[in-house]
C-alpha cells in the first residue's frame, strides 16, 4: 500500500505534543489528526481518537496489521523530521 504523510503543524517544546500530520493511503484515503508525540521512548505516532461518554479516548480509526501502523509510522517520522519550510509542500513516501 502507498503511504504518504505530511505535517501540518509543529508544536516544538510547548508540550508532548510535537506535531499534527496528515496520511494519504494510496491517492485515495485521508487520514487526518494523527498526532507525533513525544514520549519517554522517543516519538511515537497515534491515530486520531475522541472521547467517549466514559471520559476514555478510543481510536476513530486504525490500521488492522502491524504491517500498515509501522509504514504509517515511518512515513509520519520522516515527514516530521523534514525541515520545516518543506512542512506544507512535500509528503514523504512510503510503500509496502
Amino acid at each position: 500500500m502507498k503511504v504518504k504523510a505530511k505535517i501540518v503543524a509543529r508544536y516544538g517544546d510547548e508540550g508532548k505534543l510535537k506535531a499534527i500530520a496528515t496520511v494519504c493511503l494510496n491517492g485515495e484515503f485521508l487520514i487526518t489528526g494523527v498526532r507525533v508525540v513525544e514520549c519517554q521512548k522517543g516519538l511515537t505516532v497515534f491515530m486520531p481518537s475522541r472521547e467517549v461518554a466514559s471520559g476514555e479516548y478510543r481510536d476513530i480509526c486504525f490500521p488492522i496489521t502491524s504491517e500498515l501502523y509501522q509504514q504509517i509510522k515511518d512515513c509520519v517520522l520522516a515527514a516530521h523530521a523534514q525541515p520545516e519550510e518543506e512542512m506544507q509542500t512535500e509528503w514523504a513516501e512510503g510503500q509496502a
